[in-house]
């Protein structure tokens, strides 16, 4: 087991790196002499805001335990700049691409590992398997962004319920079709575009990775994590984990300063375990 260490050198230091025209948004959450580099690719931007304490816990876990962790916002998502209805996870996969690349040269010669919650877990699996990175860990990655696309519209249904009458509403079918149509649509205060949509059809899950298991591709390790009950708060937005399951006990009755330390922890072991042991006896 990998030993928590509550290093004193642990850093954090916030800055934006150039993409084209935009500049994303970045925290490095680093340590001195890290063991290894985390590059954390977050969920879809509607579950940002929910996620964001737990993925900032996960970062100074990191951090504290001798692995440099870096989070960054997608164009248009956001401190990053860019306008949201322009993007499409198209651009997002050229985000994780492009900050993979700049986290690989900075910060020393620390192998780096991609970490993607759910929506990051598809653009990170697409990263990794074009060789970019040199280890890979998902958590409760979707099985395509058109799925991911599909759960998200059951807030905008739900809204509907409430706030229409019965012949005022339309079904996700409908939605589904404006969209296909080029007619954007409303979802959790965000702008759907026909862009986004259409760039869905081209991200899924490889099957390599589909399973929740460890395993090796090209030597590089790999893990996808599925998330229990207890843990969907890591990536999922409690208004829509309330739509998805009213009765769950983890809305709103949840804590909402949750511990995630023991599941922490077994990430760490996997990290440890699979990408630093190896690189140091490689070095030894």
């Amino acid at each position: 087991m990998a030993r928590l260490q509550n290093s004193s050198c642990a850093w954090e230091t916030a800055r934006y790196v150039a993409l084209g025209s935009e500049r994303v948004y970045s925290i490095v959450f680093g340590c001195e002499r890290p063991l290894a580099k985390v590059l954390l690719c977050g969920p879809f931007p509607a579950d940002r805001l929910y996620s964001l304490a737990a993925w900032v816990k996960w970062a100074r876990f990191l951090a504290k335990n001798g692995i440099l962790a870096i989070r960054f916002d997608y164009r248009g998502t956001g401190e990053s700049t860019g306008t949201f209805t322009e993007m499409n996870f198209n651009y997002w996969l050229e985000d994780v691409r492009e900050m993979a690349r700049w986290a690989a040269s900075e910060f020393g010669h620390a192998p780096l590992v991609l970490h993607g919650k759910e929506m990051g877990g598809l653009l990170a699996q697409k990263v990794f398997a074009s060789g970019g990175a040199d280890g890979l860990l998902m958590w409760s990655p979707p099985v395509s962004a058109r799925e991911l696309l599909r759960q998200g519209l059951t807030i905008r249904l739900s809204m509907d319920l409430m706030m229409l009458k019965p012949g005022e509403r339309k079904s996700a079918e409908t939605y589904l079709s404006d969209l296909a149509a080029g007619r954007p649509i409303e979802v959790d205060g965000y702008t759907w575009s026909a862009g986004l949509w259409q760039s869905a059809a081209d991200l899924a899950l490889d099957e390599k990775f589909a399973r929740p298991r460890e395993g090796k591709e090209l030597e590089r390790p790999w893990n996808h994590v599925l998330l229990g009950q207890e843990l969907v708060p890591l990536v999922k937005s409690p208004r829509l984990l309330r739509v998805m399951n009213p009765r769950s006990a983890l809305v709103p009755d949840s804590p909402l300063n949750p511990d995630f330390t023991s599941f922490f922890q077994l990430n760490l072991n996997w990290l440890h375990e699979n990408v630093v042991k190896p690189v140091v006896a490689c070095n030894a």
